[in-house]
C-alpha cells in the first residue's frame, strides 16, 4: 500500500520550504526547473503547473532522540489481515520528522528510513520514496541502499537505534520484539536484522515428526531432492519438497536429539546436535534475518542464533561458549539415497499442515532467480552468490568447494594445515561428502558405486559415517552439506574457495 499522492506532494512541498530558496531554480538555460511538488503530482489530475510555488509552511525543527523513538506509534499492526494497520494516518508531527531525517546531509539518519521502507508501517511509501530522490541510484532499491553500508557490528549502533529498532519490531509482533531486546548482549549488528515478512514460527517446525518406510513413501519420485541423514546405523530421508516448506525440523535420530535447520535463502541445510552439556536445545524460526541468512531460536532461553554458524548471536546465551556440534549431511537424489541406504526411513508427508509438497513448489521462483530477496553485503566471487558449493566444516574454517567442479571431477584432495582431506561427489552430482584422507591417496572414484581407490591399490567405501577400507579400516566423516556462496562469504569469519591446482 502506498501513500495517497495529496499526501505525498504536500511533504514534497515542505521539503522546499526547509531547505530554502536561496537558488533560482533555473537550469543552464536559465529556464524554470518544475518544482518538487509540481513532480509529484504528475498524472494525478491535479492542474498545479510546473511554475507554481509551493505553499508556505512552518521550518523543521532539530530531530531529537525522542522524536526517533516516538516515530513508532503502533503495537503489533494487524499485518496478517489486511494490513488494517497502515489505514492509520500518521501524525503530522512525524512526517516532518522522516522529512527531516531524509534531508540530512549526513545521512545519519538513514537507517531508520531503510527499516521504515523495508516494514509495511504508514511510513513505508513516503520513506522509499524520499530514499529515491535523496540516495544514489542503485540497480535493487533497499537491497542496494542496505548492501552499500556494508558490515555492521554492534559498535554501529546507537542507543537511540537500538530502542526503535526493538520497538520496531515489536510493532510487528510482540514475541518477535522480544528477541531484540537492547538490555541483552549480541554479537550482531541491530542494523542487519531485518524482518523476513512472517510471524515467529510463521514458517512451522516440524517437531518430532512421523516417518514412513521406503516402502510405504509410495509418493516420493526418484529424482526427487532429499537431505540423508544417518546416525548409529539410523538413516532418514528428509524430501526437499517438505523440508523447503518448513526450514527446521526438530528430530531424534539414533538416539541423538538433533535439529535440521534450513535456510532456504541460503540453500543451507545443516544438521546440529542438540545436546549442550547436560542440556538439549530446540529451535524455532524467529522471522529474522541476519544478512539474507534466517536467525532461529531456542526455546529454552529464546535466544536468537545464527542458522549457518551454529553460534548464539543475541540474547543470554551470548558470550557462553555456546557452539553447536556440526553433523553430516548430504544432499542427493532419493534414488541415490535409497540405494545406499534401502532400510531408509522417509518424512512422512503427512505433516499435518496445509502446503502443497509438490517438487519444486516452495520457492520456485526464488531458486530459478539468479538473484537474492534480502540484503548481503559482500557479494564478492569468482562464484556468482547463488552458486552451490559443498561446505565443508574444519577446526573452525569452512571450506567450500563448487558443486559444478566436484561433480566434473568426481573428487578433490585438499588440505586445511596438518589436515589432509578428501571431498567425494554423489552420483547425481548434486552434493558432496568429506573425509579426513591422513596418507591415503586417492586416484580414482567410482560415484556409482561409492568405491574409491588409491594410489597403493586400496579399496575404500563411502558411507555416512566413515570411509572404510577392504581391510576394515576407517577414516573420519566431516561435516559437510551445500549452500550458496554467499553464505559462505558473508557469515564465515574464516573460510576459503577451493580453486584446482595449477598444472
Amino acid at each position: 500500500m502506498r501513500l495517497a499522492f495529496p499526501i505525498f506532494a504536500a511533504l514534497v512541498a515542505l521539503s522546499v520550504a526547509a531547505c530554502g530558496s536561496g537558488s533560482d531554480g533555473g537550469d543552464a538555460n536559465g529556464a524554470s526547473a518544475p518544482s518538487p511538488a509540481a513532480s509529484a503530482t504528475a498524472g494525478t489530475g491535479e492542474t498545479e503547473t510546473a511554475t507554481a510555488e509551493p505553499e508556505p509552511t512552518r521550518a523543521l525543527k532539530p530531530i531529537t532522540d525522542e522524536d526517533l523513538v516516538g516515530l513508532v506509534y503502533w503495537q503489533e499492526i494487524d499485518f496478517w489481515n489486511g494490513y488494517q494497520g497502515l489505514l492509520r494516518t500518521p501524525p503530522e508531527s512525524a512526517l516532518d520528522t522522516v522529512l527531516a531525517m531524509a534531508l540530512d546531509e549526513d545521512n545519519a539518519y538513514l537507517q531508520y528510513l531503510i527499516d521504515f521502507a523495508m516494514v509495511p508501517v504508514p511510513y513505508s511509501a513516503f520513506a522509499y520514496e524520499l530514499l529515491l530522490s535523496t540516495q544514489p541510484p542503485t540497480e535493487f532499491p533497499i537491497l542496494g541502499w542496505v548492501e552499500g553500508l556494508g558490515f555492521r557490528t554492534p559498535a554501529d549502533d546507537s542507543a537511540t537505534y537500538l530502542a526503535f529498532k526493538h520497538k520496531l519490531v515489536r510493532g510487528i509482533q510482540e514475541q518477535m520484539g522480544a528477541f531484540v531486546d537492547p538490555a541483552q548482549p549480541r554479537t550482531i549488528s541491530a542494523q542487519e536484522v531485518v524482518w523476513g515478512g512472517v510471524r515467529v514460527d510463521g514458517i512451522p517446525p516440524l517437531e518430532s515428526p512421523h516417518f514412513l518406510s521406503a516402502r510405504e513413501a509410495v509418493w516420493i519420485g526418484p529424482d526427487d531432492l532429499v537431505i540423508g541423514v544417518e546416525i548409529n546405523g539410523d538413516a532418514r530421508a528428509y524430501p526437499r519438497r517438505i523440508v523447503d516448506w518448513h526450514e527446521m525440523v526438530n528430530d531424534t535420530v539414533g538416539g541423538v536429539p538433533v535439529s535440521l535447520a534450513y535456510c532456504t535463502l541460503c540453500g543451507s541445510a545443516i544438521l546440529y546436535d542438540g545436546r549442550v552439556g547436560d542440556g538439549v536445545y530446540r529451535f524455532g524460526t524467529s522471522g529474522l534475518l541476519y544478512r539474507s541468512n534466517k536467525l532461529m531460536y531456542d526455546r529454552t532461553t529464546n535466544t536468537l542464533w545464527e542458522q549457518f554458524t551454529g553460534e548464539p548471536v543475541w540474547g543470554e546465551l551470548v558470550g557462553s561458549g555456546i557452539q553447536l556440534k556440526f553433523l553430516p549431511v548430504v544432499h542427493t537424489t532419493y534414488e541415490t539415497w535409497l540405494k545406499a541406504h534401502p532400510d531408509t526411513l522417509v518424512l512422512d508427508i503427512d505433516t499435518g499442515h496445509n502446503r502443497n509438497y509438490g517438487e519444486g513448489v516452495a520457492y520456485a521462483r526464488y531458486f530459478r532467480s539468479s538473484q537474492l530477496m534480502f540484503p548481503a553485503p559482500d557479494r564478492s566471487g569468482p562464484p556468482a552468490v547463488k552458486s552451490p558449493v559443498y561446505a565443508v566444516r574444519l577446526n573452525g574454517e569452512v571450506l567450500a568447494y563448487p558443486i559444478s567442479l566436484l561433480r566434473d571431477e568426481g573428487f578433490l584432495h585438499d588440505d586445511l594445515g596438518d589436515v589432509r582431506l578428501v571431498v567425494f561427489a554423489t552420483a547425481d552430482g548434486t552434493g558432496g561428502r568429506a573425509f579426513a584422507a591422513g596418507d591415503e591417496e586417492f586416484v580414482e572414484f567410482d560415484p556409482e558405486s561409492g568405491i574409491a581407490v588409491t594410489a597403493a591399490g586400496t579399496s575404500w567405501t563411502v558411507s555416512e559415517s566413515a570411509l572404510v577400507s577392504d581391510a576394515g579400516a576407517e577414516l573420519e566423516r566431516l561435516p559437510g552439506h551445500n549452500s550458496f556462496w554467499f553464505a559462505v562469504s558473508n557469515h564465515s569469519p574464516s573460510y576459503r574457495l577451493y580453486e584446482l591446482p595449477s598444472s
